[in-house]
């Protein structure tokens, strides 16, 4: 069932996901022309209107980025925490099903829009500096240089994969801690019969502030460490180790809140969910 609920999931929010990434990569487009035109005209009109399209093309991404954080946020509520959740929860799935549908899709959405925006900005930024992409993809390392690189340094092909694997893997951490930060918080807003939203934002802010209080500690924490752990390094590969040691660490403390706020959030909607 879970693929059937990520079909539809996927189908409500590409209806609006879909043509809001269209419009950021139109509008790269024109920007892109209106640069280059706004360089050379000495018309006061056509200045004005190219950097209108220019400064379009700038909200136009934040925008995209903001659509898909509320959008997220909006899919949530209104599926599970109105009049669709009298629906959405007698259907023969369980409540694990319906979160993981959310968050995937999300996750996605967010994944998806990132990468649009880094592409047009890249894009947009080689062609108004007029780089050959032939001759910037030609001065990339190759492989065998990587490796003869990383073999003079004392490290392996195998810490560059799994510092890789690690920043992937903060990623989709970071990812669910934002949505289960406001998936915890509306459902716990959502025990109470009255005042739903405002105690959905009392609660978001509460936690915001335990998770703070929970990450200044840990950082102080390894920072104390840090220091003395420094003074001991004499190779890049013991660098490396200790790059990986510390971020395995900040890990653990995006897992260790994922899995509260998830708990925390399953919780609310199977035992406690007020419809009402």
């Amino acid at each position: 069932m879970l693929g059937k609920l990520l079909k539809h999931e996927f189908r409500a929010t590409g209806r609006l996901m879909l043509p809001a990434l269209g419009a950021v990569l139109v509008l790269a487009v024109l920007a892109n022309f209106s640069i280059r035109f706004i360089q050379v005209t000495d018309s006061t009109f056509l200045t004005i209107l190219f950097g209108l399209v220019i400064g379009a093309f700038g909200i136009g991404m934040i925008a995209a980025a903001v659509m898909t954080l509320v959008l997220m946020i909006l899919r949530f509520y209104r599926n599970l925490l109105r009049d669709e959740g009298y629906l959405m929860h007698t259907l023969p799935v369980s409540v694990h099903e319906l979160v993981w549908s959310k968050l995937i899709v999300s996750l996605v959405w967010f994944a998806v829009t990132g990468l649009v925006i880094c592409l047009v900005v890249i894009l947009t930024a080689l062609i108004q500096t007029g780089t050959d992409l032939g001759e910037l993809f030609a001065g990339f390392p190759s492989w065998a240089e990587i490796r003869d690189f990383l073999h003079e340094a004392g490290l392996s092909g195998g810490d560059l994969w799994l510092m890789g694997g690690e920043m992937l893997l903060a990623g989709i951490l970071s990812g669910l801690v934002t949505c289960l930060h406001f998936y915890a918080a509306m459902s716990l807003g959502h025990i109470f019969s009255k005042d739903k939203v405002l105690m959905s934002i009392l609660f978001f802010v509460g936690l915001s502030i335990v998770f703070s209080i929970f990450q200044t500690g840990a950082s102080l924490t390894m920072s104390a460490q840090m220091e003395n752990l420094i003074e001991g390094i004499d190779t890049a590969r013991q660098g490396m180790r200790l790059f990986q040691g510390l971020f395995a660490r900040g890990l653990a403390s995006e897992l260790i809140q994922a899995v509260v706020l998830y708990l925390i959030t399953t919780f609310g909607l199977q035992k406690k969910l007020n419809l009402a």
